[in-house]
């Protein structure tokens, strides 16, 4: 948002023109601390000093925070220029349940899994599109942008193929995400029905896919439609330096892993069985940093919190 008025001021120095005022909405997960969020919004300042609310006159940028969901309706028609999704619509909308056509038995994730049910995930990645491209074509005025940043796979005819082969062992919801189900289930802390009802709701679709689901909707121009491929969420350096000792490698993986599905986790089957998956978990991370230890190779090879990703930039007609 800063980057967008700092783009608009320097423009509006150039042609003499007046800053308009902006509200900037935000929507997160409920338990989002939007407090927090809102009080880094700065103050009106000139002068050197806070002149917020003398005469009447105050900040030019406002925020606040908008409840539902961002797959429906959320602004009024014609109310809104500038949309940002990020990390969120690889996100399907239905949590599944044993008796919907989503149900991932045996599995967490679909990565690797039933051709079946990732089709069926994939229908639900299509509908859900369509409901956000209509619902911000409403709400946008012409020539507003949609950019969004999500998941995507490069492979486009085997959606079971959520990311290549070769990362699925580094994958956050991999083979180490998925065993450490199988060790809560033999320690008996779950049964196999409490890990078969835990579907993680993520559908990583295809460029293929955004195109055909922007191109079915029909209220936008293509902007641009490209690859981020094997983008690092972690810099190479502090990677490396990390696998070099398995503990504090496995602490903050585990960490980020609770930071991504930690909240669903918990409401499924709860805060202490939670609690002793991610021990799990972190004793499966310090196995995998200690395997690579003497492995230059494959310490290059595990480029842990890498993944491909997608930009969309739309324009509405």
């Amino acid at each position: 948002m800063k980057r967008i008025l700092q783009r608009y001021e320097a423009g509006e120095a150039a042609g003499h023109a007046m800053m308009p005022e902006t509200l900037a909405g935000f929507i997160d997960l409920p338990g989002n601390d939007f407090n927090n969020l809102i009080q880094q919004l700065p103050p009106k300042v000139e002068d050197g000093l806070d002149h917020s609310g003398e005469d009447g006159e105050g900040r030019d940028s406002f925020a606040a925070t908008i409840g539902g969901t961002f797959y429906d309706r959320l602004l009024p028609n014609e109310s809104l220029h500038f949309a940002i999704s990020m990390h969120s619509l690889h996100w399907i909308s239905q949590v599944t349940d044993p008796s919907s056509p989503l149900y991932n038995k045996g599995r967490c994730w679909i990565l690797g899994g039933d051709l079946a049910i990732t089709q069926q995930f994939a229908q639900q990645s299509q509908r859900d599109w369509h409901k956000f491209l209509n619902s911000r074509a409403a709400e946008m005025v012409p020539g507003g942008i949609v950019l969004a940043y999500l998941l995507s796979r490069e492979d486009p005819v085997h959606p079971e193929n959520q990311t290549n082969l070769e990362r699925r062992h580094r994958y956050m919801a991999g083979p180490d995400f998925e065993n450490t189900w199988n060790d809560l289930i033999a320690q008996g802390v779950i049964t196999a029905e409490t890990r078969d009802a835990f579907n993680l709701p993520i559908y990583c679709p295809s460029k293929e896919e955004v195109e055909s689901a922007v191109a079915k909707c029909g209220a936008f121009d293509m902007q641009c439609v490209e690859w981020s491929d094997d983008s690092d969420l972690f810099p190479e350096h502090e990677r490396l330096r990390l696998l070099q000792y398995p503990h504090k490698f496995a602490t903050f993986y585990s960490a980020w892993v609770r930071a991504m599905v930690g909240p669903i986790m918990e409401a499924h089957m709860g805060l202490q069985a939670t609690n002793e998956w991610f021990v799990l978990h972190e004793r499966r991370m310090v196995a995998r940093a200690t395997s690579l230890f003497s492995n230059p190779k494959g310490q290059q090879e595990y480029k842990f919190l890498s993944a491909t990703f997608l930009l969309v930039v739309l324009k509405r007609k």
